[in-house]
């Protein structure tokens, strides 16, 4: 019985620890593991070559994948003097609304993309905000 609850608090940890990562391990193609998902499916983070990022979302649409752009992107770490940079932003204006994309990379070494979207166009829709799994 204690393994098993010494199993499970390890895996629980796990789950909640974020990975050690550069910038750089976030570039590639990420893809949605939620196969009908009807927000973002796809993901793709390049490096500038100046060590900052760009990220390129695509959305679910018919007959083919939405493109929202290739936008700026930037690194963060959990403190100044820190150079693990585990997480990655980038904002999406789309006129109507704005659409921020924030990755973090997990200790499984899938990303969680959160997106958030404010309406700027006074049509009285809520704010909304969603988390999907992705992996190379």
């Amino acid at each position: 019985m204690s393994k098993y609850i010494t199993l499970l608090t390890v895996a629980a940890l796990a789950l909640a620890t974020p990975a050690l990562a550069a910038s750089s391990d976030f570039v590639g193609t990420w893809t949605n593991t939620d196969s009908s998902t009807r927000g973002i499916t796809r993901i793709v983070v390049t490096p500038n070559g100046d060590g900052t990022l760009n990220m390129q979302v695509f959305g679910k649409c018919s007959p083919s994948d939405c493109d929202w752009g290739k936008v700026a992107a930037v690194a963060y770490s959990s403190g100044v003097q820190d150079n693990n940079q585990t997480v990655v932003s980038a904002v999406y204006p789309k006129g109507f609304s704005n659409t921020m994309v924030v990755l973090h990379k997990n200790a499984f070494g899938m990303v969680e993309a959160m997106s958030l979207t404010q309406f700027l166009d006074k049509s009285n829709r809520q704010n909304y905000g969603s988390v999907d799994l992705f992996r190379r």
